[in-house]
């Protein structure tokens, strides 16, 4: 009887400690960022309080947002055809630019010193999106309820989240790389050049491939023709 107990006891214990656990990641600590974004991005830096779990579910979901905004968006302001959904261009339209920031960022804050390692920028980047990602919620329920003339409070949510997701952005990115504020300021503008010389090689290298392909297509066609 005593062991029945006592293992009803630990698996309560573990329970406990489970739900403890995705409270402080999913909703304590988040929240702890968007009051106090200098303490807690420096938390997350020296106390290792952030979670990869938690960055992770939150570059899913916003991949995923583009997609039920697609379809469940009011009928009003959504011009979109749901059968004519490209469900991973739409994921790519977040997974894209992220993976190209945090490379492009790391790129150059590594050859001006800064502290930041991919995985730091890549965290930042996802605490950063959560007013984001809850305004836009909040946006897309709206766009169900409200008329068309009141539809600029939905707009107006959108463009709050995208300046706090920015402006979040910015003060744990100088918190990371334990940049001053003008550094952080020339790191980012070197960062979006980074980022158009990427886009640019990519860019090369996907036209050059092509025209490989088209050049053995050719070669190949010429080939039976000659032999066959």
């Amino acid at each position: 009887m005593s062991t029945a107990k006592q293992a009803h006891g630990n698996w309560l214990g573990a329970l406990r400690a489970g739900m403890a656990y995705l409270k402080e990641t999913f909703w304590t600590f988040p929240t702890y960022i968007l009051g106090r974004p200098f303490k807690g991005f420096e938390e997350m830096k020296t106390e290792h309080r952030g979670s990869m779990l938690y960055a992770v579910t939150m570059f899913i979901l916003s991949a995923l947002m583009n997609i039920v905004e697609f379809v469940y968006t009011g009928f009003l302001v959504n011009y979109n055809n749901p059968y004519m959904i490209n469900s991973i261009f739409l994921a790519m339209v977040t997974i894209f630019p992220v993976v190209l920031f945090v490379v492009a960022n790391w790129s150059v804050t590594t050859l001006l010193e800064g502290k930041g390692r991919m995985k730091d920028i890549f965290m930042v980047l996802m605490y950063a999106m959560f007013p984001f990602l809850l305004l836009r919620l909040v946006s897309l329920f709206l766009t169900n309820v409200l008329t068309l003339e009141e539809m600029m409070v939905s707009y107006t949510l959108v463009s709050i989240g995208s300046v706090l997701m920015f402006a979040y952005m910015f003060i744990g990115l100088i918190s990371v790389h334990e940049y001053s504020f003008g550094a952080a300021i020339g790191s980012l503008l070197l960062t979006v050049v980074a980022m158009m010389i990427i886009v640019f090689i990519l860019m090369l290298l996907f036209t050059l491939a092509a025209d490989v392909v088209d050049f053995v297509r050719v070669v190949y066609k010429e080939l039976m023709l000659k032999f066959a």
